[in-house]
């Protein structure tokens, strides 16, 4: 039976072996919460998409469980709850002898609702509707995945990698729709395109070696790491260097910039400025740098503790 207080989404020491004793999730646990939007991240064989399949149902955990609202694949009403989820796959399959219009139909009765026309014309699959899927474009194949998804107005989504291979025109696309669609959702966004997860997602969850190193928002996340002055002067990034060496002031180089750590950079910038000018150093460019959730990603999966 349902419990109306469990999460949507829930992962409780999972275990996931493949043949060959390979250990490709362990002991992976986490939870998210209504209405978070959430991103999965991890380099190449980290287990995110073992974990997406898990979270399908395609898969069964070795060990530990998986939980949609509170119901794992054992439970008897599984079924129900996972039509309260909409999928949007890494490689969308598209049948080459189904047309869209018939798929959606299809896709609509396995739901046992959903308003066909109404996705149609939201993804603009008017045109498309008689046309054989294996024949559609990949950024209308992915607003076809997107509808698809969409049709039994779901509570939850699982995107996996929903832009890969898409040109930037169609990307662009994509994004405008998830941004029209996600708010007010269940979602769980797994990705390689970190600015992608940053333009559409507030926490982040992040797999290394098939672990749960990280499950943070992501403005929590910016706040542990200080944020940047970027500064450019007109006698160079040596003497800039040397001048803020004079003022104790740590920097270092990037390329013809210096980035120099600064917690409080509204009220710290123009006193620096006022000291360097005295130094006879003319600073030219001076702007606020916040790290990027790449920055991030970069420092949390380089980080010891998470090689454990």
């Amino acid at each position: 039976m349902e419990n109306p207080a469990a999460p949507p989404l829930e992962v409780i020491h999972v275990i996931k072996d493949y043949p060959g004793k390979v250990r490709a999730l362990d002991r992976v646990s986490f939870r998210i919460a209504p209405g978070e939007r959430a991103c999965l991240l991890g380099p190449n064989g980290a287990g995110k998409t073992t974990l997406i399949r898990l979270l399908t149902g395609a898969l069964s955990p070795s060990d530990g469980q998986v939980r949609l609202f509170g119901l794992t694949l054992e439970d008897k009403a599984f079924l129900d709850a996972r039509r309260r989820v909409g999928i949007v796959p890494q490689l969308p399959g598209m049948y080459r002898d189904v047309v869209v219009g018939d798929y959606l139909q299809l896709v609509r009765e396995l739901y046992g609702r959903g308003d066909i026309a109404e996705v149609v014309e939201t993804f603009g699959l008017g045109p498309y509707t008689r046309r054989p899927m294996a024949e559609l474009s990949g950024g209308t194949q992915r607003r076809l995945s997107l509808a698809a998804a969409l049709l039994g107005s779901p509570e939850v989504l699982l995107l996996d990698e929903p832009t890969v291979g898409l040109d930037p025109v169609s990307m662009r696309d994509v994004h405008a729709f998830l941004r029209r669609i996600m708010p007010g959702r269940t979602v769980l966004l797994c990705t390689h395109n970190l600015a992608e997860a940053e333009a559409l997602c507030e926490s982040a969850i992040i797999l290394r070696q098939g672990r749960v190193v990280l499950h943070e928002r992501i403005s929590d996340l910016r706040q542990k790491v200080p944020s940047m002055l970027s500064m450019r002067a007109a006698q160079g990034p040596e003497r800039l260097l040397a001048a803020l060496s004079e003022l104790g002031t740590p920097g270092r180089r990037e390329e013809e910039a210096v980035l120099i750590p600064v917690p409080e950079p509204t009220i710290q910038a123009p006193e620096l400025l006022r000291r360097l000018l005295a130094l006879g150093v003319d600073v030219y460019e001076c702007r606020v740098v916040t790290p990027s959730l790449e920055q991030l990603f970069l420092d949390i999966v380089g980080a010891p503790h998470a090689r454990a």
